[in-house]
């Protein structure tokens, strides 16, 4: 069963009778994709998770959340299972902080939930669709610490120092790199309060980062929570214990945590597929061809080139794809011939590294690894042409609508 099935399932049983388990992590981490307005507007301290919920519901159409194409705009539908059953009826929400600045390549936002024994877990929003946010995640090559986990930190040290209690950190894909990086460096008097800290999914670091004697110091208390063609999760180091799962999608639409499988009170254990390893191997030798200086250009100049477009998301950019291309393929012949070189040996190495790691896998026994590749482009196609998936929007950027335009 997936997470709405699990809350279905499960949501008759009180958290004092079963307790707080890595199911109900990624339900938790994905309640900071919700744009909790009204929070923002009480300011700090925790307020009823349903009063919150009929807030929301006041500006939204859950009917229209469940058509949405991107997967993170579908978290209320989980926040809605939740109101249904006394499991989570006297959780509480708040702390709530959203901070974007496209200035200083920074997309970040949080938020706290009380526990009914008082423990608080703090959710750490993930990639959403603004190509800021994305830019934000293609620094983390490159630099040790972005704008977002600087953030993180100082976030957490601020609602650590306000509340009481034991506290478990979590978060989504860039939001558990948050997580992790929020309790690595946080103050060390709020470190002694940390129980557990979830990475869903989420990417790694840099080998300063994870030799730090403040990340090996936390390292016992991390798990990472991948599905079995885990992508995302698997950029950069992450030497913390992993935690395989089965997902009922295919390919980067694992990427989607409410197609994660649950059973009882634990998520379906499976192992990382050739796709993964395929796609880590590449990746990895890809980026080791590259110093930091390079790295950084070859993301900056990519990105002025997405943004000469004048959009904001990457839902605006593929809104009118065809007149966007053709922005950038100006905009890359006015560019000096050293960043057109840079560009295409980026490119040229992308290439070579992919089909080595193909050989590598062929040589060591690996022949499915080439069917996942052509399932799961598959999978992607049919899921732009359908526009059903909430997947795609966070890869392709396409809305439902756009995606019946295919």
């Amino acid at each position: 069963m997936e997470l709405l099935d699990y809350l279905a399932w499960r949501n008759d049983v009180p958290l004092s009778v079963s307790p707080f388990n890595e199911v109900d992590n990624v339900i938790f981490s994905y309640l900071s994709y919700i744009e909790f307005g009204k929070l923002l507007e009480k300011g700090d301290g925790f307020f009823d998770l349903k009063e919150q919920y009929e807030h929301f519901c006041e500006k939204h159409s859950m009917e229209e959340i469940k058509t949405a194409g991107q997967f993170t705009e579908r978290a209320p539908l989980l926040l809605q299972k939740m109101m249904e059953g006394p499991r989570f009826q006297d959780t509480k929400v708040g702390y709530y902080v959203k901070d974007f600045d496209k200035d200083t390549v920074k997309q970040f936002a949080a938020l706290c939930v009380l526990l009914p024994d008082g423990t608080n877990y703090v959710s750490f929003r993930g990639t959403d669709e603004t190509i800021t946010g994305w830019r934000e995640d293609f620094l983390m090559s490159c630099q040790s610490e972005t704008a977002g986990s600087k953030e993180a930190v100082s976030y957490f040290n601020k609602v650590a120092k306000a509340l009481e209690g034991k506290f478990i950190l979590g978060g989504h894909s860039k939001g558990g790199n948050f997580a992790m990086y929020a309790a690595a460096f946080c103050e060390p008097e709020h470190k002694e309060r940390i129980m557990q800290v979830y990475n869903n999914d989420g990417p790694g670091f840099r080998e300063e980062v994870i030799q730090s004697p403040e990340f090996q110091e936390l390292l016992p208390k991390i798990i990472t929570i991948a599905p079995q063609s885990s992508i995302i999760g698997q950029l950069l180091s992450n030497p913390a214990k992993q935690h395989v799962i089965h997902s009922t999608a295919k390919g980067i639409l694992q990427h989607d945590a409410m197609t994660w499988e649950a059973e009882k009170h634990c998520l379906v254990s499976s192992e990382l597929d050739e796709l993964s390893e395929y796609t880590k191997t590449t990746l990895g030798s890809w980026l080791e061809t590259m110093d930091d200086e390079t790295r950084e250009s070859l993301c900056t100049t990519a990105f002025s080139l997405i943004e000469s477009t004048k959009s904001e998301t990457f839902i605006e950019f593929s809104g009118n794809l065809m007149k966007n291309m053709e922005t950038i393929w100006k905009e890359m012949g006015k560019l000096p011939e050293d960043k057109k070189k840079e560009i295409m040996n980026a490119l040229s190495k992308l290439i070579e590294s992919s089909k080595q790691a193909a050989v590598s896998q062929i040589k060591s026994g690996g022949q499915t690894v080439i069917s996942q590749i052509q399932s799961s482009g598959q999978a992607l196609l049919s899921q732009m042409q359908t526009g059903s998936h909430a997947a795609i929007s966070q890869v392709m950027g396409k809305t439902k609508e756009e995606g019946e335009k295919v």
